[in-house]
C-alpha cells in the first residue's frame, strides 16, 4: 500500500497535467483559427490598408494645418472619374509662381472643388476667371479636404505673400460643416478645430497634430503584409488620438474671415456649392455677397466634383456676382467702386429662437412640411452612393464578404450546438457558473454578430456616406448591445439559465422594454445623422428629439404601470428604482412641456444607456463571481486540481482568484464608466 499510493498520486498528477496541456493546445488552435479568420476578413474589406492617401502623393503633413500641398510637387492624380496632372508652386499651391501673377489679386479658398480634384489646371473656374479678367491675378489656394477653419488659417498664412484685394471663399455644402465640427478628416488625418472659450473668444485647438502616416508599419515591410497588424496600429492611434466633436462654428468662422479680410483692406465674396438656407440667411444678414452653383454639373463618383462644364458654370456665376457688387473689370477703376459695407458685429450672427413646447402644433407642422424634401434628398444621396459602389466594384467585395461570413457562421453554429448538446447531457441542475457562462455566451454572440456583419459589409463597399454611415453603425451597435444585454440577463425564453429570480412574464416584460428602448436610441442616432448629413431644418432635429423623448417616457411609464401590483421583494431596491422611474418620467414630461426637447432627449438617452450598460456589467460580474467563487474555489475539486497542476497551495490559489475577480470587476466598471461618459 505504501508503494502504490505514491504511484497513484503520480499518475493522478500526470493525468491532470495532460488534461491541462490538451486544454492549452485546444485554446491555441482556437486562437490561431480566429486570427486567421480575422486576417481573411480584414483583407476582404481592406481595413487599414494598403497604405494610401486619399489626398494624393502631392500633399504632406503640416503641424499647423494638418496637411498642405507639397512645394514643387508634380504627379498624376487618379480618381474614380479620370486621371489629371498636378503641379504645385513653391508655396505648395496648385498655381503658377506668384512672380508670374498680376499684383491686383483674387485669393480663392476652398477644398477639393476649388483645388480641382477632377479637373486639369486650365479647366478650373479660377483659371477660366483669369482668362476672362486678365488684368487681375487669380491665386488658387484650394486644398483637398480642408474645412472653413483650415481655409481661414491658410488665408492668414498666405496673406503677406499674396496680398489679395479680394478673397473668394467657395463653400462645400456637402461636408464643410462636418469638417468644421471635427478634429479628424477621412478617418485618418488630424486637423485643428475652433472652440469658444468661457469669455466668448474663439481659440484654435488640437495641437500638436499627430502625423497621419503609419510609421510603425512602414518601417517594417514584413509587418505591412498583415491586415491585423495594420488594423491594430490604426486602432491604437485612434485610441490615443480620438476624434473631438465641437459645436458647429461655420457662421462664426466666416464672420472672423470677413473681419480679418476687411481689416486688411480687402473684400470677402462667398460661393456656395448649392443652396444652403441656414448659411444664406447669415450671409444676407451680414451683407456678404454670395452666389450659388446648383446648376453646375459634377461627376457622380468620388465626391460630385465639377466637370469642365461645371467649372465653366461656376466661373460664369462668379463673373456675374463680381459685376453685381461693382468689382471693376479694370483694376485702375477700383477707387470708384462702392465702399465696403460696415461690419455688423452682432446682427445675424446670434439668432435666439425659443423652442416650442411638445404641445405646440407649429413644430410638428414645420417638420411635416420639411419631411418630403428630406426624403427626396435622402433618395438622391443613396442613389449616388449606390452608383459609386457599383463603379468601384463594391458589390463584388460585398458578395465575397458575405460568402466568408456565411462559412464562419455555419462553423460557429456547429460548435454552438455541440456545446449546447453537451450542456444538455450533463446531469442535474445547472450550476451558477454554467448559467452565467451560458448567459454571457448569448450576450457575446448577440452583441457582436450583427454589428460585425454590418460593419464588414459597409467597409467592403469602400464608399462611406460620411455621417449617415457612422450614424447607422452606431445605431446598430447600440440596438444589438441592448438586445444582447436583455436576453442575457433576463433570459425570457430560457429560464434554465436566468440569473435573476423572476417569473417568465416579468422577465419577458423587462427584456422587451430594454430592447425597445435601445432600439429607439439607435434610431435616434441614425436619424440625427441623416439630418446632419442633409443639412435638414432645425425643426426636424427638434421634432426627432421630441419623438424620442416621448417614446422613452411612454416605455418607462408602461413598465411602471405594468408592475405596480407586483411583489416588492422580488428585486432588491425595488421601491427605490420605482421611485426613480417615476421621477424620470416626470422630468421628461416637464422638459417637453416647457420646450426643452434636447434636455428631455438627454435624460432619456442616459436612462437607456445606464440600463443597458448596467445589464452588461451585471453579466460580467456574475460570470467572474461564479467562476472564482464556485468553479475555482479552494474547496472545490476543480480548484484543488488546478492548484496541484500549478504546484501552489490552495490558499495561494484563493488569494489569486480574489485578486483576479476584483481586477475584472474594477476593469468592467471603468469600461462602463468610459462608455457612459464618452461622446457616443
Amino acid at each position: 500500500m505504501t508503494m502504490e499510493q505514491p504511484l497513484t498520486d503520480l499518475a493522478s498528477k500526470r493525468g491532470g497535467g495532460s488534461l491541462l496541456l490538451r486544454g492549452l493546445l485546444v485554446l491555441s488552435l482556437i486562437i490561431v483559427a480566429t486570427l486567421f479568420a480575422a486576417e481573411l476578413l480584414l483583407r476582404v474589406i481592406d481595413v487599414g490598408g494598403p497604405i494610401r492617401s486619399e489626398l494624393g502623393e502631392a500633399f504632406q503633413f503640416d503641424p499647423e494645418l494638418g496637411w498642405v500641398g507639397a512645394p514643387n510637387a508634380a504627379t498624376q492624380q487618379t480618381s474614380g472619374n479620370r486621371t489629371i496632372s498636378v503641379r504645385h508652386d513653391g508655396l505648395g499651391l496648385r498655381e503658377r509662381e506668384l512672380g508670374d501673377i498680376a499684383p491686383d489679386r483674387f485669393l480663392f479658398l476652398g477644398d477639393s472643388f476649388t483645388y480641382g480634384y477632377d479637373a486639369e489646371a486650365q479647366e478650373r473656374f479660377s483659371d477660366l476667371l483669369q482668362k476672362a479678367l486678365p488684368q487681375y491675378g487669380m491665386v488658387n489656394a484650394g486644398v483637398s479636404g480642408y474645412g472653413t477653419d483650415q481655409q481661414f488659417l491658410l488665408m492668414k498664412r498666405l496673406w503677406n505673400d499674396v496680398n489679395p484685394k479680394y478673397v473668394v471663399l467657395t463653400f462645400c455644402v456637402d461636408n464643410d460643416r462636418d469638417d468644421n465640427t471635427s478634429s479628424y478628416r477621412y478617418r485618418k488625418y488630424h486637423k485643428p478645430y475652433f472652440v469658444r472659450t468661457g469669455e466668448g473668444e474663439w481659440q484654435v485647438r488640437g495641437y500638436p497634430l499627430p502625423r497621419p502616416t503609419r510609421d510603425d508599419v512602414t518601417s517594417r515591410a514584413w509587418l505591412e503584409r498583415f491586415a491585423l497588424a495594420r488594423f491594430a496600429i490604426d486602432a491604437s492611434r485612434a485610441l490615443r488620438n480620438r476624434e473631438i466633436i465641437v459645436p458647429d462654428p461655420t457662421e462664426d468662422l466666416i464672420g472672423m474671415m470677413r473681419q480679418t479680410v476687411e481689416a486688411r483692406g480687402a473684400r470677402l465674396v462667398v460661393g456656395l456649392q448649392r443652396h444652403e438656407p441656414r448659411l444664406e440667411t447669415y450671409l444676407q444678414a451680414q451683407k456678404i455677397p454670395y452666389t450659388t452653383f446648383d446648376d453646375a454639373p459634377g461627376y457622380p463618383v468620388a465626391g460630385w466634383h465639377w466637370t469642365p462644364e461645371g467649372n465653366a458654370v461656376v466661373a460664369k456665376k462668379y463673373l456675374a456676382l463680381f459685376a453685381e457688387i461693382g468689382i471693376p473689370s479694370d483694376p485702375r477703376q477700383a477707387a470708384s467702386a462702392p465702399p465696403l459695407p460696415a461690419h455688423n458685429d452682432a446682427a445675424g450672427r446670434q439668432l435666439t429662437i425659443a423652442t416650442p413646447s411638445v404641445l405646440s402644433p407649429s413644430i410638428w407642422i414645420a417638420a411635416t412640411q420639411a419631411l418630403p424634401g428630406e426624403f427626396i434628398e435622402l433618395g438622391r444621396y443613396l442613389q449616388n452612393w449606390s452608383t459609386a459602389v457599383q463603379d468601384s466594384h463594391g458589390w463584388l467585395r460585398v458578395g465575397v464578404a458575405l460568402l466568408v461570413l456565411t462559412m464562419l457562421a455555419m462553423a460557429t453554429a456547429m460548435l454552438w450546438f455541440a456545446w449546447q448538446r453537451r450542456m444538455a447531457d450533463a446531469a442535474g441542475t445547472p450550476s451558477r457558473f454554467a448559467k452565467a457562462l451560458s448567459s454571457f455566451g448569448v450576450f457575446l454572440c448577440l452583441a457582436f454578430a450583427t454589428p460585425l456583419l454590418t460593419l464588414t459589409l459597409l467597409e467592403a463597399t469602400e464608399v462611406r456616406m460620411i455621417e449617415i454611415s457612422y450614424g447607422f453603425i452606431a445605431g446598430v451597435v447600440i440596438a444589438a448591445f441592448g438586445r444582447a444585454a436583455a436576453l442575457g440577463v433576463f433570459a425570457p425564453d430560457a429560464p434554465q439559465r436566468r440569473l435573476i429570480a423572476l417569473d417568465d412574464l416579468t422577465a419577458r416584460s423587462f427584456a422587451d422594454h430594454l430592447i425597445w428602448g435601445t432600439r429607439a436610441l439607435g434610431a435616434l442616432l441614425f436619424v440625427l445623422a441623416i439630418h446632419k448629413a442633409l443639412a435638414a431644418p432645425a425643426a426636424m432635429t427638434v421634432a426627432t428629439n421630441m419623438l424620442f423623448a416621448l417614446v422613452t417616457g411612454i416605455l418607462l411609464l408602461h413598465l411602471l404601470l405594468s408592475h405596480r401590483y407586483s411583489e416588492e421583494n422580488t428585486l432588491p431596491l425595488a421601491r427605490w428604482l420605482r421611485g426613480l422611474g417615476w421621477l424620470v418620467v416626470g422630468v421628461i414630461a416637464i422638459a417637453l412641456t416647457a420646450g426643452y426637447p434636447t434636455f428631455a432627449a438627454f435624460v432619456a438617452t442616459r436612462v437607456i444607456s445606464i440600463s443597458a450598460l448596467s445589464s452588461g456589467l451585471y453579466l460580467l460580474l456574475a460570470l467572474g463571481n461564479a467562476l472564482f467563487a464556485g468553479r475555482l474555489g479552494v474547496d472545490t475539486p476543480y480548484g484543488q486540481a488546478l492548484a496541484a497542476d500549478f504546484g501552489v497551495s490552495t490558499p495561494w490559489l484563493g488569494f489569486a482568484a480574489i485578486l483576479t475577480c476584483a481586477g475584472i470587476g474594477v476593469a468592467a466598471m471603468l469600461a462602463a464608466l468610459v462608455l457612459y461618459i464618452g461622446p457616443w
